[in-house]
């Protein structure tokens, strides 16, 4: 019998003064892709305070990926989807989310076992 791997399946969140962190990644076995990709997302929810405009990032230990700056007022969530990303970023296995504003980074606590 052939020895099986465990992938992570992971969201985790940081809670801010005016909302909600949130990162998720996972190996690409997860949805029936190839084992040397992973897929990261990163949300925020804004639960107080006024419009501002957020960054989002994925940092893993050979790349550091952001997005697009994107408004967000409370009440509302706003998300960005990294997309597949070659397993060879995390050579370490994890990956971690953050978020710029307002001159400030927050960051998530890191998602491990992708690969």
């Amino acid at each position: 019998m052939g020895a099986t791997t465990a992938f992570a399946n992971g969201t985790s969140s940081t809670q801010l003064e005016n909302g909600v962190l949130s990162f998720t990644a996972f190996n690409g076995v997860a949805i029936g892709s190839s084992s040397t990709k992973f897929y990261a997302s990163d949300s925020y929810r804004k639960t107080g305070g006024g419009t501002v405009s957020v960054v989002f990032g994925l940092y893993t230990q050979r790349s550091d990926y952001t997005s697009g700056a994107k408004t967000v007022k409370k009440g509302q969530t706003v998300s960005h989807n990294f997309g597949a990303k070659p397993i060879s970023d995390v050579p370490k296995c994890f990956a971690i989310g953050y978020m710029n504003s307002g001159g400030k980074s927050h960051e998530t606590p890191s998602v491990r076992h992708l690969c």
